[in-house]
């Protein structure tokens, strides 16, 4: 249907590796025709040396045949002489450990020994056997999943540590080439099972489409090429002074909502966190955050949420509550990763660390904790005591930072705000005898 020859992907995968040559290099092997026509046409291409090579098997266990497909690559790689690696995971108590589809933990656990090699460095990058009708499906499968322009964008041949070379190679040319060249390889028979959506539309949409409109997965390929283009433009058209990271929050500007790329923005805010799944929904109800009310929150996916804050919307996934609480004493004090001071200083109080100064004597028996229902605070130079929520509010502390502000305390009267401010039951006098400075060192994330 393509006219592709053996020709042509031999030298597309030997283009696409053409930067790799000194690169060390795990192939992701399954046994099936796709990778194992990726591993000959590597070793066959003359850019890569078998030395930098290793093969990576991951024996997901799901099939009778799983132990057979591992012993088929085993011996291929010993006949070719590279070197081999067979990972065992068990996908069923990965699934219902994480409420996930068998499809999700076994490409999770897949990719999670991937990431593992490189960082072990054990591989400069890993390769997969993905190609144009992969990418053709995924782009399918996201536009009827309501993704924007990212989820169309399709896979990327290369770019992070994952490089897929053959993107550019259709599945036609892969059956040539094996038959060129002899390669045995395994059948999965659950390709031909439609019940995941990959599988329903490779089995079912894409050949309904293509009798109708011949080479249309060419068309969807090139569509998803000329929407990595126009994403990259709005990408540079982006203003960076509008987005920050900060304290676990990736946080974005109202004018930045309410510009032409707000859609883009929000993306760039989601992709701090590596979400999956998102939608063309889900930003646009992130982009209406910033005509909501202060303190509005909306779901995202994977644990994510977005809420309004002061002039800005922070997209973040947040921490569970800590009901540590330790006795608070001269020296560092750690709590939940946080480090406190709590030293002798004769530190003017004006120029203390953000109010930190305070009578050492005064802290006697104080404990340091996060905050709780029923906490009171009277501020350094106030002459009323109010609820601790309350001042958090008129200090526009968002209310996702707030117990995570370590506190000292006496019961249930907060003596510090440690990096805020004192109380005005703890500061300074001409009747002081020993001057204390309170500080948070380090950073929380």
């Amino acid at each position: 249907m393509y006219n592709l020859t053996v020709e042509d992907l031999l030298s597309k995968v030997s283009a696409a590796l053409a930067e790799y040559t000194d690169k060390k290099l795990a192939f992701g092997v399954s046994g099936g025709r796709d990778s194992m026509c990726l591993l000959h046409a590597a070793v066959n291409g003359g850019v890569v040396n078998k030395d930098n090579i290793i093969v990576v098997h991951v024996n997901h266990g799901l099939r009778d045949e799983a132990d057979s497909d591992e012993t088929l690559v085993r011996e291929y790689c010993a006949a070719i002489g590279v070197r081999f690696r067979a990972y065992r995971v068990d996908v069923m108590r990965e699934a219902a450990e994480k409420s996930l589809t068998i499809e999700q933990a076994a490409r999770d656990l897949r990719y999670g020994i991937f990431y593992g090699l490189i960082k072990s460095r054990v591989a400069d990058a890993v390769l997969t056997a993905h190609h144009a009708l992969d990418n053709a499906e995924s782009v399918l499968m996201h536009l009827f999943r309501g993704a924007g322009l990212d989820g169309v964008c399709g896979m990327k041949t290369h770019g992070g540590k994952v490089v897929r070379p053959m993107l550019g190679v259709y599945p036609s040319e892969l059956e040539e080439y094996s038959k060129a060249n002899n390669i045995e390889y395994a059948v999965d028979k659950t390709n031909f099972e439609d019940d995941a959506d990959r599988n329903f539309i490779r089995l079912n949409v894409i050949p309904m489409i293509e009798r109708r409109y011949r080479g249309a997965v060419r068309a969807v390929n090139e569509f998803s090429r000329e929407c990595r283009e126009a994403r990259d433009m709005l990408e540079n058209a982006l203003d960076m002074r509008n987005i920050r990271y900060s304290d676990g929050a990736a946080i974005v500007n109202d004018s930045a909502l309410r510009s032409d790329l707000a859609a883009r923005y929000v993306r760039r805010a989601l992709g701090y966190f590596s979400l999956t799944d998102v939608t063309r929904d889900m930003i646009a109800r992130v982009v209406a955050l910033a005509d909501k009310r202060t303190g509005a929150v909306v779901e995202l996916c994977n644990g994510a949420v977005a809420a309004r804050e002061y002039g800005e919307v922070a997209v973040y996934v947040p921490r569970l509550p800590c009901s540590t609480e330790i006795p608070f004493g001269m020296g560092s004090n750690f709590l939940d990763g946080i480090a406190v001071d709590f030293r002798l200083d004769d530190t003017p109080p004006l120029k203390a660390p953000k109010g930190g100064a305070a009578d050492a004597d005064k802290l006697g028996g104080a404990t340091l904790r996060f905050a709780r229902d029923g906490d009171t605070f009277m501020p350094f130079g106030a002459s009323a005591r109010k609820g601790l929520n309350r001042y958090f509010i008129d200090e526009k502390v968002p209310a996702r930072l707030r117990g995570r502000i370590p506190l000292v305390c006496r019961g249930n009267d907060v003596l510090v705000v440690v990096g805020m401010q004192i109380s005005e039951s703890v500061k300074q006098t001409a009747a002081t005898v020993r001057k204390a400075v309170i500080a948070r060192r380090g950073y929380d994330r």
